[in-house]
């Protein structure tokens, strides 16, 4: 039988491991607060080139959400390397694809991490459809200590002049800082004119 210490000892997680899995909050965690732990850097552009191939595969085959989901993964990976453990690198500011004209929600994501990190995202489905997706999309890359609040909704859209709209508001959320949301926009799409409506 072994003494005391010995029997309760955790066993050594790997980074690599972690981000196998996806479980960046955990990863990021021990490169911040464990002395010597590093990042397999070879590792991880294997992981992204397998998420950004399968990634293509299934835009191929019209599986746009999974081809999203998996790009995500892939990102959120590469800001890693590029930015180190620091989890609002790791998550797009703003999802607002080219072209797109529909309903649009702000929110905050807050703990697991995050420091208030206020993001745009979009989707054709209810502003309430929305907040789930970004919800399982946080939880999808490995945070799921984070929270997702909202912050009020509109709509946007690319207008044939080149142009970006911002208009409307979420019946359940209220109205989106308007002004925020073209800030936000503007950083996903520099040099495009925005216009605020109404």
């Amino acid at each position: 039988m072994k003494a005391g210490s010995e029997s309760r000892r955790i066993p050594e997680v790997d980074v690599t491991s972690l981000l196998r899995e996806m479980r960046l909050g955990a990863a990021i965690q021990l490169l911040n607060h464990r002395a010597g732990c590093q990042l397999d850097s070879a590792a991880v552009k294997a992981m992204i080139l397998a998420y950004e191939i399968q990634a293509s595969r299934m835009q191929t085959a019209g599986e746009t959400g999974e081809a999203r989901r998996l790009a995500r993964r892939a990102a959120a990976l590469n800001s890693l390397l590029v930015h180190g453990p620091v989890p609002a690198q790791m998550v797009a500011e703003t999802e607002l694809p080219d072209g797109y004209v529909g309903k649009i929600l702000m929110v905050l994501l807050t703990g697991g991490g995050f420091d208030d990190m206020v993001c745009l995202r979009s989707g054709d489905g209810w502003h309430r459809e929305i907040l789930l997706n970004t919800q399982t999309e946080i939880a999808d890359l490995g945070f799921p200590d984070a929270q997702v609040h909202p912050l009020g909704g509109a709509y946007a859209g690319f207008d044939s002049d080149g142009s970006i709209g911002i208009w409307g508001t979420s019946d359940e959320f209220g109205c989106c800082d308007k002004q925020q949301a073209a800030r936000l926009i503007a950083r996903a799409y520099p040099g495009k004119r925005l216009r605020i409506e109404d």
